[in-house]
């Protein structure tokens, strides 16, 4: 994130990023990516952003969490633009890859879900470096190599109640 950006967003000079400047940091987010959104589920994607990414609890995302953020927004949501899951269609998607049910998928079934979302919206990726690239940056958010659904649903749906 540039200095002009992070000032934007960090409109108390605090020097890290809180709750209510994340929120307006993914409103302009998803405004770009013609996301629709309501308050209800920007408070709920502040909540899981800060979830995923405030390393040490305290609230808030300093320069160095959102930089783990940033890589996130630009190779996936952007370039996984045409791709609009209904949250149905992910449903079944996630559930097919969590061959053991256990509520989360690993490196190995993202995979999979990976290459069938590009194959199915016929995306021209290059297998070996588009790809590898799409899962590190999506990897990057995972719990010690686990993706929860939320996460990826956050990531992926259209019409994410979140």
């Amino acid at each position: 994130m540039s200095a002009a950006a992070w000032r934007r967003y960090d409109t108390d000079r605090s020097g890290y990023i809180e709750s209510n400047e994340l929120k307006g940091f993914l409103s302009d987010l998803l405004k770009k990516a013609n996301r629709n959104y309501d308050d209800k589920k920007l408070n709920e994607y502040t909540q899981t952003i800060l979830r995923m990414f405030d390393l040490n609890g305290d609230g808030k995302l300093g320069l160095s969490e959102m930089a783990r953020l940033l890589p996130v927004q630009e190779n996936f949501l952007l370039k996984f633009e045409g791709i609009r899951l209904k949250v149905k269609e992910f449903d079944s998607l996630f559930t097919f890859y969590d061959k053991d049910g256990n509520g989360y998928i690993d490196e190995q079934e993202l995979d999979g879900l990976l290459k069938d979302l590009c194959d199915k919206n016929k995306m021209d990726v290059d297998p070996s470096k588009g790809l590898v690239d799409y899962k590190r940056s999506i990897m990057a958010l995972s719990d010690g190599g686990k993706l929860y659904r939320t996460e990826l649903e956050i990531l992926l749906c259209q019409d994410s109640p979140l």
